[in-house]
């Protein structure tokens, strides 16, 4: 089934108490866990619920039936569609603790949403997860696996049972999330071949990443991700190219491109990518713009159209009129007045 541009359900168990939504940039891929208390695993990208939306009523699902909507991580295309399933819909979010804190007391770090510098609406934290806990779908219950790397709050989501993972940015079909030692500890990338193991030690014959389709070969995956952790060891720069290609990657989504005149003005303004060229590389960040636009190019992650530096991977460009409320935590509602 499609929905104008997104990929949508896929079953590739009948079995599974699980619909998988795989949708594009700069939306993750979201997870909706059957039962008689349905739960939701992370919302996407806030331009982009109109399409959640159609999708879980196609679902059966009226997003107000929804028990619980479970974040793995809080980066704005997984929780961008908080907002709206919150104050329209009642629906209470669950996060890890550590980063529950940081969303609920509007702290500017919430989200990394200023050194990101991506936008996402304010929403409040109702449970707070720890490693172990079980979330109940009513007949099913995922237990909470704490996978940390891509941040140091990941979680990912586990039904012995049934053999499934829901994976977050923890893994990838070909890759795994990027890695960000400024914000989330030095030790991200020990943290993240850590969190690669301890998954591939649980019985499971399929995941659902946030990212790309369904894991059907899950050795394979976690033989992919070995080899990338292995090959950042060795070459330690790579981890920051990796982060630097998607963040502004993702940046160029959201702008539907920019024109060669606004790129250094957008790059010198994100602290990512001033963090990125003189702890990473050693350089003036004015010294850096050139570098990463070369190596957008080179890579295909990147190409020219029309004048202006575009996105090659498929994406949705947000629509006009979003967002409606503000877009940085420093400036969200506090959580009392926040509350739906």
């Amino acid at each position: 089934m499609e929905d104008g541009n997104f990929v949508a359900s896929c079953y590739p168990d009948p079995m599974i108490p699980a619909s998988f939504f795989q949708r594009p940039y700069p939306s993750a891929n979201v997870v909706l866990l059957r039962g008689s208390r349905p739960v939701l695993v992370d919302s996407g990208f806030g331009a982009d619920v109109p399409a959640l939306l159609r999708w879980l009523d196609a679902q059966g699902v009226a997003p107000s039936a929804l028990s619980l909507v479970v974040n793995t991580h809080f980066h704005c295309d997984h929780t961008g569609g908080n907002h709206a399933l919150q104050a329209l819909h009642g629906a209470f979010i669950a996060a890890q603790a550590e980063e529950a804190t940081l969303v609920n007391r509007r702290d500017p770090d919430a989200c990394r949403a200023e050194w990101l510098r991506q936008p996402i609406e304010p929403y409040q934290v109702n449970r707070r997860l720890h490693d172990g806990d079980l979330v109940s779908a009513g007949q099913t219950a995922w237990r909470v696996v704490a996978t940390p790397g891509h941040t140091a709050g990941h979680v990912s989501l586990h039904s012995a049972e049934h053999g499934v993972l829901v994976l977050g940015d923890a893994l990838h079909g070909a890759d795994i999330g990027w890695l960000n030692p400024y914000r989330e500890g030095q030790d991200s990338l020990d943290r993240a071949a850590a969190s690669i193991e301890r998954l591939a030690a649980l019985p499971a014959r399929i995941g659902y990443s946030g990212h790309g389709p369904a894991i059907t070969d899950l050795p394979a995956a976690f033989a992919h991700a070995r080899r990338r952790l292995d090959s950042w060891r060795e070459k330690p720069e790579q981890i920051a190219w990796h982060a630097c290609k998607r963040i502004f990657s993702h940046a160029l989504m959201l702008t539907d491109g920019l024109e060669d005149a606004a790129i250094p003005g957008v790059l010198l303004d994100a602290p990512w990518f001033r963090d990125h060229a003189k702890l990473a590389f050693g350089l003036a960040p004015d010294a850096f713009v050139p570098l990463l636009v070369t190596e957008m190019l080179r890579s295909k992650a990147a190409l020219w159209r029309d004048g202006s530096l575009v996105a090659s991977a498929p994406h949705q460009v947000p629509q006009a009129g979003w967002p409606r409320a503000p877009t940085t935590p420093a400036a969200w509602p506090s959580v009392a007045a926040a509350s739906p």
